[in-house]
């Protein structure tokens, strides 16, 4: 979940607006720098609509389970040194599997789980994020 939030906040929808109303690097607190570290260098390259989602998800972020915070900061620095055709890739694909049923999209993340085994000490974590079964 979190790295779907992740890859929304990092969406540049064409709609988008300029860069007028977020702040710059510069001006972000200490504690916001240290969480968003790893998007420094394409901040100023970001739409104001992913500047202020980033900066929604820097104010959650102190209330994170540590597991939660070590999670959100992985995923975002592996989302943002994916070239841009990748992470526009992943945006399409997110895309279509949220347009398909819920039935259909289960299948989808069973087959890539298959493909994708999940690590030992990963285990706990996801199996409390997941939905009860029917």
């Amino acid at each position: 979940m979190l790295l779907l939030t992740c890859l929304f906040c990092l969406s540049e929808p064409a709609w988008s607006a300029g860069k007028t109303g977020s702040p710059e690097w510069s001006r972000l607190t200490p504690a916001q720098q240290n969480i968003l570290a790893p998007v420094a260098s394409k901040w100023s390259g970001m739409s104001e609509l992913q500047r202020t989602r980033l900066l929604a998800i820097a104010a959650k972020y102190p209330h994170l389970k540590p597991e939660e915070q070590k999670r959100f900061q992985k995923r975002l620095i592996a989302w943002s040194s994916l070239p841009r055709e990748q992470r526009e890739l992943a945006r399409r694909n997110y895309k279509k599997l949220k347009r398909l049923p819920p039935s259909k999209q289960q299948v989808v993340k069973q087959k890539w789980l298959e493909k994708h085994p999940v690590m030992p000490a990963e285990q706990p974590a996801l199996a409390e994020q997941a939905p009860p079964l029917p």
